[in-house]
């Protein structure tokens, strides 16, 4: 496995997939303009034992929250991404089918799908006068509390080459900060605790696996343990979907034990609930119900603001209308993917949602169920 590793062809590719949303920055061009020199170069560093992962640069990202950013060299990048490339199917056979995050087919979209589908077999199998309860909640602070070595005890589970271990280790616990500056230190030790023997940047490629290698017990504990039928994983986001309120909150105690005695982890208080699913199932950024999806509120005041003030720069020429049509084009099909269409039409008024020009069925999922009189009367002497 190490020699596949370290083959010149897998670090190639793996080159490619890094350069792949950073053609522009500094250190992608400053490797690329040297490219063959810098992988023979790498490929020696890794064959001999001499790599060591390069400092981080620490900052602030504001999504749904504040979150500490720790960004590796391009060089490490290209690392990471060849060893996942040739670790990753070990681990995914043992994924269990409803972990979303970060696996290939899977996403957001795919958990609303199959919680939607959860919440259909639910209301299916227990009637639609029974109550319907959901246990939701995540992990507090998950990527700094995850355990350097329960994760790698965990890992050597499916690999037992020393050269490939080593390798992990050295990305799992060696840790430097490229501008040693009091704000950079303070979101490190935010991250990392080298005391605690705990903490993945998030940044690294390779933390998105080990996170759902670490979670990925509680699935199994929950499914054959449990034995929960209707359960979800994104990251540390969770849920179990019940019709016996009573039960879910056994499940939350036991959960609650597994999770401080086997792995460290601890729920976060204001997110863990138990309640009725007849308002709805907040998850991956949307509202879901058995028989539609919204976008959360949250979610579109922070998707809506993010599209203005890209907006605004486009017009002060800070962006390029490349840039520009990529935020569009993610909000719209973030948008189209729940029922939206009021929604959509108030974002996007340019794009229309149907032409009359053109034959279409008066029924369909991207049109309004009621056609306005005019646009029908249109349609109908075409």
């Amino acid at each position: 496995m190490f020699t596949k590793i370290t083959a010149l062809e897998n670090l190639l590719e793996a080159y490619y997939l890094s350069k792949k949303d950073n053609h522009y920055k500094l250190s992608t061009i400053k490797f690329d303009f040297h490219l063959e020199e810098n992988l023979g170069r790498l490929r020696w560093l890794l064959s001999n034992g001499y790599y060591w992962p390069l400092a981080y640069n620490y900052f602030i990202h504001c999504d749904s929250k504040k979150r500490n950013i720790a960004a590796p060299d391009f060089r490490d990048r290209v690392v990471q991404r060849a060893l996942v490339r040739q670790i990753e199917p070990l681990f995914e056979k043992g994924f269990i089918y409803d972990s979303y995050a970060c696996r290939k087919n899977k996403g957001t979209h795919f958990g609303a799908k199959r919680l939607k589908k959860f919440l259909k077999s639910a209301r299916s199998v227990n009637g639609k006068n029974k109550k319907i309860y959901v246990f939701r909640s995540d992990i507090q602070k998950y990527f700094p509390s995850i355990s350097w070595d329960i994760l790698f005890r965990l890992i050597r589970k499916k690999i037992n080459n020393s050269f490939v271990l080593e390798l992990i280790r050295r990305l799992i616990v060696f840790h430097r900060v490229l501008q040693p500056d009091k704000a950079s230190l303070e979101l490190f030790r935010q991250s990392i605790s080298l005391k605690k023997r705990c903490g993945l940047p998030i940044g690294n490629l390779t933390s998105q696996l080990f996170a759902n290698i670490y979670l990925n017990e509680l699935d199994h504990f929950v499914k054959e343990k449990l034995r929960c039928r209707w359960y979800g994983r994104y990251m540390d986001d969770f849920f179990i979907i019940s019709s016996d309120k009573e039960k879910l909150k056994i499940y939350r105690k036991e959960i609650e034990q597994f999770l401080r005695k086997r792995l460290r982890l601890r729920f976060h208080q204001n997110k863990t609930v138990i309640q009725n699913v007849s308002q709805g199932v907040p998850f991956v950024g949307y509202r879901i119900f058995y028989d539609h999806i919204l976008v959360r509120q949250k979610t579109l005041i922070r998707m809506s603001r993010k599209y203005k003030a890209r907006k605004k720069q486009l017009e002060k020429g800070l962006i390029s209308q490349k840039d520009f049509q990529s935020s569009r084009a993610s909000l719209y099909g973030h948008l189209k993917f729940a029922d939206t269409y009021n929604l959509r039409k108030y974002f996007f008024p340019a794009i229309p949602s149907f032409s009359p020009s053109s034959r279409f069925p008066l029924r369909h999922p991207d049109f309004p169920s009621v056609i306005p009189n005019k646009m029908r009367d249109l349609a109908k002497r075409k």
